[in-house]
């Protein structure tokens, strides 16, 4: 028996997980929304903030690189070394071009073999504008090569030993020789080998007060002057500065060789560069695996851009320390969200106390209802919902009660009834039994006489092929010994013999061609007929059947047009079989047309060719349309049919077009003649 106290406390429990949910449910709103917002706040905040700060760097370096373009122009003006250059190049007045380079290439060669400390080099490495570069790079450091050469690319003068001497063929010379009109050239970042450093090559013209190009001044300037503040720059634990160029590949980054490692594709910098914001959150990066917030700023220098190179400084920061605060704000909030429902689950016990009191009262009158005692009075008085159940419980049992007995009489009155009903459905199944053994019987009749007509189709079909076949012979014979005789092979023959020889001939002939027709629909019927397929043209077979046929036209003295499509494409399908289908079809034109003539014609639609045969004719009655391609039918047209036909022309015409998957069909007015037309689909567009 189930307990009645099983669920006396649900409504208390219900009422207090509601309100503990709907506490929950508000205070995850309103943190998310909180989050949501701090979230956008603080990013843009931190960006912007990130952004002016990466702007800064960025012009700190664009000044840095400024000075040490400005020095090196100062260099490039000093007397003493204009004077030197001038003197070099006067070495090479009366010399043709052609002679200057191959001078200076055997210069370069022995340069290449000197190993230093011999005169060669004392006399490049030791002069008067050596000795003051080599106290430039003592006096500022960071300063990894300086040297200077004539206007040809011939060295004048170096801080240390240089590579090459012949420079003329390097880039960073002609750029900054500038065919005579001079340049300030600003290479990409290489590895000095002599100085051990990562450098930034700087070359600037030197030109005399006429401000004629006379040389080429060259500075490699060490990394660490153009970026080297940027590793004393500290924002929080995880923040860092880093350099890259427009192709993603690192110039600056904290304890990494530069040009070592690709920040990002060069792909995606070109997306990160068309963000207007400057700042945004990735998944990861090739130096850290976790989710990143970047700010970047496009370090803009003019002379950057004359080289086509653009720079770009990036402050990386984790993601998790960018937005420590607002965590740590979540999960105080949720801690709170925790308190308030251990405060809430007590406030909603003792609510849910006032709920009960009133369902407790219904839940006692049920049960002595359940009892039998109908005459319980409900004693529920609160002025609200339950209150109104109290009183609509009450009225329902009242009407309970008289339901009851009109139940009580229904149920008798529906016994008598079933005991009719069953007897009607006892009945009714013996007749339907009977119906269903009758419609049995007629199936079977139905069946039998199925394959009753299915064995006379058979019979008729190969009497028709044994009949067909048995005639042959004999028929080959009689137009064997027809031709013998007309050919008076066998004796001399008069004019009336003749006239009835070629009556008969054309008996033969006709008889002839009924049994093929005969056979050819049998085979069609049966499945047997075999059709050899191949690329074929259309224009070829219209104009064989036109020059057979052409004569036989104009003995009748009819007219005779082949109009042909030209460059129809090819076709797949049986020449013989398509052959036979035209000549069917000009022998039915030449039959109805007494005057006027026949034409054949060809075109080409989306997707097939379209061949026509038109006559001007008798016509066809519109009433006989639809019987033209049925079997065994010969159309009457009073005076006009012409005997001798089996009737099934047009109905194999129809089954060898459709066996090419194409379709025939006529257009005709009665007595002004007719057109009979077959389309065949283009070998290229067949499945």
């Amino acid at each position: 028996m189930q307990n009645p106290h099983k669920h006396k406390t649900g409504i208390r429990r219900k009422v207090t997980l509601v309100i503990c949910l709907a506490t929950l449910i508000v205070m995850d709103i309103g943190i998310s929304l909180g989050y949501l917002l701090g979230y956008n706040l603080l990013k843009d905040s931190i960006g912007s903030s990130r952004v002016q700060v990466a702007q800064f760097l960025g012009m700190e370096i664009v000044n840095n690189l400024r000075g040490e373009i400005e020095d090196i122009e100062t260099y490039a003006t000093r007397p003493l070394w204009l004077d030197v250059v001038k003197e070099a190049n006067l070495n090479y007045n009366g010399m043709a071009a052609v002679d200057i380079e191959r001078r200076l290439k055997e210069m370069d060669v022995k340069w290449a073999q000197t190993q230093g400390g011999d005169a060669l080099t004392g006399e490049y490495l030791n002069n008067r504008i050596s000795l003051s570069m080599r106290d430039i790079l003592n006096l500022r450091g960071g300063i990894a090569e300086l040297f200077v050469t004539d206007k040809y690319g011939g060295l004048v003068a170096a801080s240390n030993k240089t590579s090459d001497f012949y420079q003329a063929d390097e880039v960073w010379w002609q750029e900054a020789y500038n065919e005579g009109k001079g340049k300030v050239f600003i290479g990409d970042i290489e590895f000095d080998e002599s100085s051990g450093k990562w450098v930034i090559p700087i070359a600037v013209p030197l030109k005399d007060k006429d401000n004629n190009v006379i040389g080429v001044c060259k500075d490699s300037v060490a990394l660490e002057r153009i970026f080297g503040r940027l590793e004393q720059v500290r924002i929080g634990e995880t923040a860092h500065v880093i350099v890259t160029d427009q192709k993603g590949r690192i110039l600056f980054h904290p304890g990494s060789a530069p040009l070592s490692l690709t920040l990002f594709s060069e792909e995606y910098m070109h997306k990160i560069l068309s963000d207007k914001s400057q700042y945004q959150i990735i998944a990861q990066s090739p130096l850290r695996k976790k989710a990143l917030f970047i700010s970047f700023s496009e370090i803009i220098s003019p002379y950057l851009l004359q080289e086509n190179t653009r720079w770009v400084l990036f402050i990386n920061q984790d993601k998790d320390e960018a937005f420590g605060p607002l965590n740590q704000l979540i999960f105080q909030m949720m801690l709170l969200v925790l308190i308030l429902l251990i405060i809430m689950v007590p406030v909603g016990y003792l609510a849910g106390g006032i709920f009960i009191r009133p369902i407790h009262e219904l839940h006692v009158a049920t049960e002595k209802i359940l009892q039998g005692n109908w005459d319980y009075k409900i004693e529920v008085k609160t002025a609200d919902e339950i209150g109104q159940f109290a009183d609509a419980f009450g009225e329902m049992l009242s009407n309970l009660r008289e339901k009851q007995n009109q139940l009580l009489e229904a149920k008798k009155n529906l016994e008598d009834l079933t005991a009719d009903l069953e007897n009607k459905v006892q009945k009714r199944t013996q007749e339907l039994s009977q119906i269903n053994e009758a419609n049995l019987n007629i199936l079977e009749d139905l069946t039998e006489a199925k394959h009753k007509l299915e064995e006379a189709l058979r019979i008729k079909s190969d009497f028709t092929s044994m009949v067909s076949h048995e005639l042959r012979t004999p028929l080959a014979a009689i137009k064997e010994g027809i031709a013998i005789v007309s050919d008076q092979t066998a004796g001399a023959l008069n004019e009336k013999q003749k006239e009835f020889l070629n009556i008969a001939q054309r008996n033969v002939d006709r008889l002839t061609r009924i049994i093929s027709e005969i056979l050819d629909f049998q085979k069609i019927e049966a499945g047997r007929m075999v059709f050899h397929m191949g690329d074929e043209d259309i224009n070829e077979i219209v104009s064989e059947v036109g020059k057979d046929l052409g004569t036989l036209l104009k003995d009748k003295g009819l007219n005779f047009a082949i109009n042909l499509k030209s460059g129809l494409p090819k076709a797949k399908l049986d020449r013989d079989k398509i052959i036979q289908v035209l000549s069917n079809l000009v022998n039915n034109a030449l039959k109805a047309t007494e005057k006027g003539g026949i034409a054949i014609a060809t075109d080409m639609g989306d997707n097939f060719i379209r061949v026509s045969v038109q006559d001007t004719g008798t016509g066809i009655k519109k009433e006989d349309m639809p019987k033209l391609f049925q079997q065994f039918v010969q159309l009457e047209n009073g005076a006009t049919r012409k005997p001798g036909g089996t009737g099934l022309g047009l109905a194999i015409c129809r089954e060898i077009v459709e066996k090419h998957k194409g379709k025939i069909w006529a257009e005709s007015t009665f007595g002004k003649g007719s057109t009979f037309r077959f389309i065949l689909p283009i070998k290229e567009r067949r499945n």
